[in-house]
């Protein structure tokens, strides 16, 4: 599970260790210039990266700030608070 802020939800891509099979895992989120570029300035910390094979660059998610969003008015706690209750009801 990943909490994450809604408004980023649709944007951030995933770099799978295989894409055939994503139960392996994934090596980084990531989202792509033209997404990176219209976000708030506080909303994300990343960094640049260029895929060797095409030239794509990415902007690999470094910490996911949420600032200036409208899902983190008030902080971010009730998105917590609401995946830890799913969890409780799961295991209890």
């Amino acid at each position: 599970r990943v909490g994450l802020v809604d408004e980023l939800k649709s944007l951030y891509k995933v770099k799978w260790i295989d894409e055939a099979d994503p139960g392996k895992g994934f090596e980084y989120l990531y989202l792509t210039p033209e997404d990176y570029e219209k976000l708030p300035k506080g909303t994300v910390e990343a960094h640049e990266v260029k895929v060797p094979a095409g030239g794509e660059t990415r902007y690999v998610l470094d910490a996911i700030i949420g600032e200036g969003q409208k899902s983190t008015k008030g902080g971010i706690g009730v998105e917590n608070l609401q995946g830890s209750g799913l969890i409780a009801g799961e295991t209890s």
